[in-house]
């Protein structure tokens, strides 16, 4: 039996497995089970389990877009917006350049 915060009051474990004991419905009594073995055991308090997982924060998944309000974002000038376009343009024709050059080697 593992104590934890106030949120769970305990966990349970197989003895004979080592898996969760989870209370389950049998019959008109409530025991605890093993989710791997399916060992049962007599429920013996009337306790709310809750199951949580809490994630350490150097384990979570980092992402590359950036949140941001209206008021802190600048909008491109107009001239970084026609470098967008042309930069654009000169990587959409070198790859139907190397589409075409590609198709024509494989003739």
């Amino acid at each position: 039996m593992v104590k934890a915060s106030k949120d769970v009051v305990e966990m349970k474990f197989c003895p004979k497995c080592g898996g969760l004991m989870v209370p389950v419905k049998e019959k008109d009594k409530t025991v605890l089970k093993c989710t791997k073995c399916g060992y049962t055991t007599k429920y013996e308090k009337q306790v709310d389990y809750k199951l949580k997982e809490e994630v350490d924060k150097k384990s979570r998944v980092k992402t590359t877009s950036i949140v941001s309000s209206e008021k802190e974002r600048v909008p491109p000038s107009l001239e970084e917006k026609e470098q967008r376009v042309e930069e654009y343009y000169e990587i959409v024709q070198e790859l139907i350049q190397e589409e075409i050059e590609g198709k024509t080697e494989e003739e």
